[in-house]
């Protein structure tokens, strides 16, 4: 019963109804009487009748009707007829163009029918002596090889015309037919047997002088050629008979001897030889010879077989009792018989050497068998020379090629750890002239077959040879989806396109990998209409019939052109195509019908399928893995676990687990089921499939699982060495360097490549991570060993077991065997360039098909390269310096900060709470912290270009986070991306290093923010502010920055900068532009540039004057270096519905535990200018307005009531939910609706601590000593002289130490750190209690008073006013801290 579902379709669709030619109505007639055997007739003859015969059923069916129902033949009127028909199906059998072995056929059973007429006519010879002459002349009409058919089959004519002479009345004078046959019957004999050697001559030389000669030349005296020449001379006189007609003539003929007596002779000799020796190992030895001779000598077919048989005892008997010496003696003169022959008859050379090597392996003698091998190289091995294709549809490829496979295989099976030589030799072979196997051949036997020998010892060898053979699958022939779709693209065009009618059928027919060649082909034909292209695959009847112009390629090439356009490589990258990818190009098209679409999409699929089904690429595992039976693999969950893996490191190890798992399963001992199920059908046509099926056996299956995945391991290892950064290299770099070694050494180990060379140097690498002071050369040398380690792996795996072989075969080989790929293209083929070309490719894929060794040797070539680059441009300490250095500790994202950086020190205290209020679900802008680690590398950064080329690459990567998140483009005119580049150390430094606003600005930007917002003011007063960060940051005073816009203001008649018009403000700005240029600063104006400015400043801020006097006067550690904090500006310039602040989370002014917010804000301004101090600030509550008395009635409580109300409840979450101490947070609204809240930082509260004071006595203070009021900072009452600069300090404390002196300013800045530690209290006129000077003061101690109103300093003329009263330097006056009173002259003062 059919069990395959794909041969059932294919019977159904092939099925013809056939009617019975007419002419075959007289065996009808004849046999009609019986009527048991006319359905089987009928079912012959209506064979006969089919477009699609199959021969070899046809001969057979008509020897049982010929021979078997003779006697109807004999007793019908009609018989003669029918014995006609019979010799004329026999004759049409032979003249067909089915194989030999049909064709032979075919002339016995012609032949054996001829001698039945003759034999059992009897009475009725007459009736049917004209078909017997029919027969004789049509025989004689054969010419060469046809007739020479009949010349060697078992039925000899001789014996036919002989069995004539049983009618010597009906057959007088009437021989002709018979006697013209026989001449030309013996002429063709002894002409033949004349061409070939004379035996005993061939003998003599080959045997050497022989005992006895005269006995032994006696065996072959019948069939020499002198007894062949009185043969000759007999015939010719017989033949110049006068009546060529006559029984005389007959007698004379049938008396010479016939074919079969040569063969008859031929066939006693060999053992005649044996008999005659002397000595039994020189018979067997003369018997060998011979016998060899015959199967050298076609015309001997007959016993071909006998004497191979015969050949087998012979060699195996001498293998096992000759000496050493003799047996090298005998395999020389076998393998040199068999070289002259072994062209012609490459089956019987190869069956020889099987049989051979069977005996050598069974010495146990390793250097024969090298010996035997070294022959059996040299004597060449079976290409496939495939040609085309021809008309019976089949391919042109050399039958031996299989075989030769097969026989080489058998030969390493028995011994593999010996014949490694072989089997470099076959892998070289089948590389570089291909290989040719059909599903047909059952190939997957043959695999299974060398597994279950004992391949361990040569395991990596024994891959690289399997991985070669096409086999790899389960289904023979075509079933599943591949039967449909290959079905379904040709039946959509009613079979009518003759390409892919045929293409269909070859998919079913003998499949073989060749066919994936042709899949692509025919996408290739109807992408550039190239007919030419085709002819290799295809007959020359379908290829005559392709037409360039017709309904079956017009539409398909426009929807491939379409691919094509799409930027598709064709075909190659249809593979990698998904199926939404397909639908959404193809959609659309016009002027091709749904049809044409949907052959190009089966005809994508179909390559698909057959891609996979023959090549071992990894592109669609997921349905493979789909394909495979649970049963027949260990836990295929696990594979399907590995491969959705998301970590690479893992995913690698997983699926190299179960790589180990599938290795001890394929070298297992155990021998496992094999599970075949083939189906064959009986008519083996060319429009019918052959066989279908499956094969199944665990280590086969094992094997064809490994291949696949290794070749997804090997992407992934490419992914792994493509994602660590090797522009610079440190000793952090190591232990991911170490990471992946591990795996590439696990990997090898798996593929059959142990290294005691790698083991060593991961031993050393890991020991050196532990070392402390490992320098950088011991480093390198560590490296220059694993190099070392991998070129001797591909010297022993490699170069040194297949570079002689290479050689050799290359040496050996025709030029047209050698696969295309090998050849150089377009110039003329040079032999010693030849060499070259072919070993680099061969090589090269050899090591590409391992697992994770080329890899492997690109990964240490890269470390190598940057290992070299770092030694040569770096001096000794800096290259220890950079092995401390770990690039990916120096930036991270805000919201996704890895273990390795996430605490203070990295990240600063800025940016380490910046990141808990991020966490926390707080409104924090987006974005990215550099760490100290790449501060305190700096010196590295900057000095070494791959170490700032790394360093700006992850900038790169932050920026483009960046983009991501807040869909803007940082450089985009249109939709730009501006950032805040503060710094943050782990212990604070307020104030006393550089901060940038507005980074990424240039004035194209400006003027496209301008356009964006339609606000002119906002954009230049940013892009103002960015200039004055930029021009301070680079040596220029914010006093002249001052002036320019107090002199722009005064020119425009307003007091205040938000009073200036958008063309105002852009003029300030350009002004700013052309004075930071005349100063010799260069304005960089790209985006990316500009911002690795400002990061360089920030950091190069720590070394500032102000930063490092602050340090050294707060007793802070000049090692600790500072963080930058770039995050998205957020703009509290916006509007005057905008603003920025800075509070404190409880009252500074008493000591309390309850929630209060307390500080300073500004509207329309930007974040530091709270901050610093420059501008005059609102409070923050209006009990704060009551308290400090300020002078307005603008508070954030009353006027922006949702942003106050925010920042309590946030405020309030961190004090009391999440318990944190109490805060001083800065912040920025960009409207009053809560969405646009933003917090810039936060630390802890400084001015907190409640002291003791001074205040002043009352009874001494009376009204008009009352100059004007501020904010209370800290401190108590203090009396004093007023200061202006360090030098009049330095005098007074000179002439006055005991006199307290009281530094005035208009606003200060923590550029005046010096000026505030020298003073004992700061009197500002600008600021909050938030401002850095503020908290600068607090924590020095001194008594300090800001945002005193009606106080206006002229630091330069050292003298200020309170109104209308003038005060210059050394004058006295009087401020409370506490209270934010400021008195003249001298106050008593008692203790509060």
């Amino acid at each position: 019963m059919i069990q395959s579902k794909a041969l059932e379709i294919n019977i159904a669709s092939s099925y013809v109804d056939v009617t019975v030619d007419e002419k075959y109505s007289i065996l009808q007639e004849v046999m009609s009487k019986y009527y048991g055997i006319m359905e089987g007739l009928n079912t012959f003859l209506k064979e006969l009748s089919h477009p699609y015969r199959n021969w070899q059923f046809i001969v057979q069916e008509a020897r049982v009707y010929s021979l078997d129902y003779f006697h109807l033949l004999k007793s019908h009127s009609k018989g003669p007829e029918a014995a006609r028909l019979f010799v004329e199906i026999f004759t049409r059998a032979i003249e067909s163009k089915s194989d030999i072995d049909v064709r032979a056929d075919a002339v016995d059973n012609f032949l054996l029918f001829v001698q039945k007429i003759i034999k059992e006519s009897g009475a009725d010879f007459k009736r049917f002596k004209p078909i017997i002459d029919n027969s004789f002349d049509r025989i004689r009409n054969y010419e060469k090889e046809d007739f020479f058919l009949f010349v060697k089959s078992f039925y000899q004519i001789r014996k036919l015309a002989e069995a004539l002479l049983i009618y010597p009345s009906e057959i007088t004078d009437d021989c002709k037919s018979a006697n013209l046959l026989l001449i030309k019957y013996f002429q063709s004999i002894y002409g033949y047997w004349l061409q070939e050697r004379d035996p005993w001559s061939w003998f003599n030389e080959e045997a050497g002088e022989a005992h006895s000669p005269d006995k032994l030349k006696f065996f072959f005296e019948k069939i020499s050629h002198n007894r062949i020449d009185q043969y000759k001379i007999e015939l010719k006189r017989v033949a110049q008979s006068k009546n060529s007609s006559s029984e005389d003539v007959l007698k004379g003929l049938v008396a010479l001897p016939d074919y079969s007596q040569f063969v008859e002779a031929y066939r006693k000799i060999p053992q005649s030889l044996l008999d005659e020796s002397p000595k039994i190992h020189l018979g067997n030895q003369w018997k060998l010879i011979f016998l060899f001779h015959i199967m050298n000598i076609s015309g001997l077919s007959l016993i071909h077989e006998e004497a191979l048989r015969d050949i087998n005892r012979t060699l195996s008997w001498l293998i096992a009792h000759e000496s050493h010496l003799n047996i090298e003696s005998l395999i020389h003169k076998t393998f040199s018989i068999l070289k002259t022959r072994t062209g012609k008859y490459p089956a019987t050379a190869l069956n020889c050497i099987l049989n051979m090597g069977k005996g050598v392996y069974k010495t146990d003698d390793s250097d024969l068998v090298k010996l035997f091998i070294d022959y059996v190289i040299d004597l060449g091995f079976q290409s496939p020379m495939i040609g085309g294709v021809g008309n019976d549809w089949q391919i042109k490829a050399n039958p031996a090629h299989i075989l030769n496979i097969r026989t080489w295989l058998e030969l390493i099976e028995l011994n593999p750890i010996w014949s490694t030589r072989l089997i470099s030799f076959l892998i070289i072979h089948i590389s570089i002239c291909g290989v040719f196997i059909k599903d047909i051949d059952l190939f997957p036997r043959d695999v299974t077959q060398l597994l279950n020998s004992r391949i361990e010892p040569v395991y990596n060898l024994a891959k690289q040879l399997c991985r070669l053979f096409p086999v790899y699958f389960n289904d023979i022939g075509a079933e599943g989806n591949l039967r449909e779709i290959s079905t379904r693209i040709d039946e959509i065009s009613h079979r009518r396109d003759p390409l892919i009618h045929f293409l269909r059928k070859q998919s079913h027919v003998e499949s073989s990998n060749r066919i994936i060649d042709f899949i692509k082909t025919t996408l290739k034909f109807w992408e550039t209409k190239e007919k030419e292209i085709l002819e290799a695959f295809v007959p020359p009847s379908i290829y005559t019939a392709i037409e360039i112009e017709s309904p079956y390629v017009d539409g398909v090439h426009k929807v491939i052109l379409q691919f094509k356009e799409k930027g598709i490589t064709l075909p190659q990258g249809l593979l990698k195509l998904r199926d939404d990818e397909m639908k959404s190009i193809v959609e659309g098209i016009s002027g091709v019908s749904a049809r044409d679409i949907e052959r190009v999409e089966l005809a994508i699929a179909l390559y698909k399928l057959l891609d996979q089904k023959y090549n071992l690429d990894f592109i669609e595992m997921d349905k493979y893995i789909a394909q495979l039976q649970a049963e027949a693999f260990p836990d295929l969950n696990r594979l399907r676990d590995a491969f959705h893996e998301p970590d690479l490191n893992k995913k690698i190890y997983k699926l190299l687990d179960y790589l180990e798992a599938l290795k001890k399963i394929i070298l297992s001992e155990q021998t496992y089921e094999i599970k075949e199920d083939i189906y064959k059908k009986r008519h083996i046509t060319i429009d019918i499939p052959s066989m279908y099926g499956s094969y199944r056996e665990k280590k086969f299956d094992s094997l064809g699982l490994a291949f696949r995945i290794k070749s997804l391991v090997n992407v992934l290892f490419e992914e792994l060495v493509d994602k660590i950064d090797l522009s610079l290299i440190t000793k952090a770099t190591f232990y991911q360097i170490y990471s992946r070694l591990s795996l590439f050494y696990k990997a090898l180990k798996l593929d059959g490549i142990p290294s005691v060379e790698i083991e060593r140097q991961l031993d050393m690498l890991a020991q050196s991570l532990e070392a402390r002071q490992l320098t950088f050369t011991q480093y390198l040398d560590i490296f220059k060993g694993f190099a070392l380690a991998v070129r001797n792996i591909i010297n022993d795996y490699f170069n040194n077991i297949h570079g002689e072989n290479l050689s050799q075969f290359l040496s050996q080989i025709p030029v047209e065997e050698i696969l295309p790929k090998y050849l150089p293209v377009g110039s003329t083929i040079d032999g010693e360039k030849l060499q070259h070309r072919v070993s680099e490719i061969f090589f090269r894929e050899r090591i590409a098909f391992s697992l994770g060794l080329q890899q492997l040797d690109l990964f240490l070539s890269r470390i190598l390269n940057t290992l070299f680059q770092q030694s040569n441009k770096l001096p000794k300490d800096k290259l220890h310096h950079l092995l401390l250095y770990d690039p990916k500790r120096a930036m991270t994202f805000m919201d996704k900060i890895p273990k390795l950086v996430s605490g203070i020190i990295y990240l600063g205290s800025k940016g380490l709470n910046l990141v808990k209020l991020k966490k926390f679900g707080m409104p924090v802008p987006p974005g990215f912290i550099i760490t100290t680690e790449a501060f305190r590398c700096r010196e590295i950064i900057d000095g070494y270009l791959p170490a700032e080329q790394n360093f700006k690459e992850q900038i790169f990567r932050q920026i483009s986070g960046m983009e991501k998140i807040t869909a803007k483009n940082f450089g985009d005119p249109k939709n730009p991306l501006l950032f805040s580049v503060r710094s943050g150390s782990a212990i604070s430094q307020p104030g006393m290093m550089d901060t940038f606003l507005n980074v990424g600005m240039n004035e194209e930007i400006a003027t496209g923010i301008e356009k964006q917002t339609g606000n002119a003011w906002f954009a230049w007063d940013s892009y103002r502010r960015f200039l004055q960060c930029y021009g301070m940051a680079s040596g220029l005073e914010r006093d002249d920055f001052d002036a320019i816009i107090s002199e722009l203001k005064r020119r425009a008649g307003v007091r205040f900068k938000r009073e200036l018009t958008g063309m105002q403000m852009r003029k300030v700005a350009m002004t700013y532009k052309k004075m930071i240029i005349n100063a010799g600063i260069n304005v960089i104006d790209d985006p990316f540039e500009q911002l690795y400015f400002t990061i360089k400043k920030v950091f190069g801020s720590w070394e500032g004057a102000k930063a490092r006097t602050y340090r050294k006067i707060m007793g802070i550690s000049d090692d600790w270096g500072t963080a930058a904090t770039v995050q998205e500006m957020v703009f509290g310039n916006i509007s005057q519905r905008s603003g920025t602040g800075v509070f404190f989370t409880h009252n500074p002014r008493w000591s309390e535990d309850s929630l209060r917010l307390w500080g300073d804000f500004t509207i329309g301004n930007q974040g530091e200018d709270v901050a610093s101090g420059l501008v005059n600030t609102l409070p923050i509550s209006i009990i704060q307005q009551d308290i400090e008395m300020r002078d307005t009635d603008i508070t954030l409580e009353s006027h922006f009531p949702e942003i106050f109300k925010a920042l309590k409840e946030l405020a309030n979450e961190l004090i009391h939910i999440r318990g944190w101490s109490p805060q001083e947070m800065e912040f920025t609204f960009e409207s009053p609706r809560v969405e646009d809240l933003y917090l810039m930082q936060t630390r802890d509260m400084t001015i907190r601590e409640r002291k003791k004071v001074l205040t002043f006595d009352l009874d001494d203070i009376t009204e008009d000593k009352l100059l004007g009021h501020g904010i209370g900072v800290s401190g108590g009452a203090m009396s004093g002289r007023i200061v202006f600069d360090l030098e009049e300090m330095d005098q007074w404390r000179t002439l006055e130490p005991e006199t307290f002196l009281i530094l005035a300013r208009g606003d200060t800045v923590p550029d005046d750190i010096r000026e505030i530690y020298a003073a004992d209290g700061l009197l500002t006129a600008r600021g909050g209690v938030t401002s850095h000077a503020a908290v600068v003061a607090y924590r020095l101690g001194k008594t300090c008073i800001v945002g005193c109103g009606n106080l206006v300093c002229d630091e330069k003329e050292k003298s200020c006013r309170f109104n209308e009263a003038h005060f210059k330097s050394g004058d006295y006056l009087s401020i409370d801290g506490r209270e934010g009173s400021v008195y003249r002259g001298l106050t008593k003062v008692q203790e509060f």
